[in-house]
């Protein structure tokens, strides 16, 4: 796997903990990361980004192969689907005890939906708040593995094609024309899954591109990226918005793969090894952190950045410790469970 793509991976893992971790801390006035509530989102439109290219780049070599769909879905479903299930399960339990600390923000808890990431209403929840994403995720997949019948090229322009599709019939398609339903499948945001399979094919052809090119397109990355969680967005259309500004910054950090093999970065390694563990777990960990520094506010010093250093200290070491000691064994478990009969 490329370095930068797992830098990447904790870039946006961290962004989304910092998002939570501001909404959590505008519960009670507490203003200091106020600007990343909206801005953390970000991360969200690097991680659709960054499957987008994923896909494309491990699929390579299953275009036209027998089995070919059952073979990725199956990979797909063994790398992503038992640590959601495993965080459903908890969330599931907590709803039963305590059903307040589950979607505390309001709406409806759909128990069946969460576990197969069916489409929601609008005022409906899955049990773990940041599943909305995977039902994208999941449509992605299954959309690319269609592709896989044709040959590579083919393939990636049939899917990029549908993608786009449902990026233009959302801007254009009158609301009443749309429901809960359509919107799954007809949806802006599956443009910034195009966008990453656009990455690749551009960091593929490019090969190297100047460092002075590089940096260039981070900071155009950053710069819109910081007008349009300012209030000056382009389009009010979110894979624009933030979508473009997410590929450029994207596209300039994979493209500096050779600066950072000469030196890697533990640290985001881990990061972005557990970066699926984090953003997970993440939303568990803010509720009982929150919980308790509130409940013992008469021992521990009233400090806002205190607060927040916690929830985001505490999130990102139980993040690494899930990933250690529960993604990997469910990830083994669940490859014993599908390739055992073989």
């Amino acid at each position: 796997m490329l370095l930068s793509i797992q830098y990447l991976r904790a870039i946006a893992a961290f962004l989304v903990l910092l998002s939570h971790t501001a909404w959590k801390s505008i519960q009670i006035d507490n203003m200091t990361l106020a600007w990343w509530h909206d801005a953390g989102t970000f991360g969200v439109d690097i991680f659709f980004i960054i499957s987008g290219f994923i896909m494309t780049h491990t699929s390579v070599k299953l275009y036209q192969q027998p089995h070919a769909i059952r073979t990725f879905l199956k990979k797909r479903f063994i790398r992503i689907v038992p640590l959601y299930w495993f965080f459903t399960l908890m969330a599931l339990s907590a709803f039963l005890l305590f059903p307040q600390l589950v979607n505390s923000s309001g709406g409806k808890t759909e128990i069946f939906k969460s576990f197969f990431l069916l489409p929601l209403r609008a005022n409906e929840n899955y049990l773990v708040s940041v599943g909305w994403t995977l039902e994208f995720e999941f449509i992605f997949y299954f959309i690319f593995a269609i592709g896989l019948l044709f040959t590579q090229v083919r393939g990636n322009i049939f899917v990029f094609i549908l993608l786009t599709f449902s990026f233009l019939g959302s801007i254009m398609l009158p609301e009443l024309m749309m429901n809960h339903i359509s919107h799954a499948f007809i949806n802006n945001l599956f443009f910034e899954f195009a966008l990453g399979m656009l990455l690749y094919y551009s960091i593929q052809n490019l090969k190297q591109i100047s460092l002075l090119c590089s940096i260039t397109l981070i900071v155009i990355g950053l710069v819109w990226f910081y007008a349009t969680f300012s209030g000056y967005a382009l389009m009010g259309v979110r894979a624009i918005d933030s979508g473009i500004p997410a590929f450029l910054f994207s596209f300039g950090l994979i493209s500096l793969e050779y600066v950072w093999k000469k030196k890697e970065s533990s640290l985001f390694l881990k990061l972005g090894d557990s970066s699926y563990a984090l953003y997970l777990s993440h939303p568990f960990v803010l509720v009982i952190v929150f919980f308790l520094y509130r409940k013992l506010e008469k021992l521990l010093p009233q400090n806002e950045f205190l607060m927040n250093f916690s929830m985001i200290f505490v999130a990102l070491v139980v993040g690494y410790v899930v990933h250690i000691f529960i993604e990997k064994k469910l990830i083994i478990l669940a490859k014993f469970l599908f390739y055992s009969k073989y």
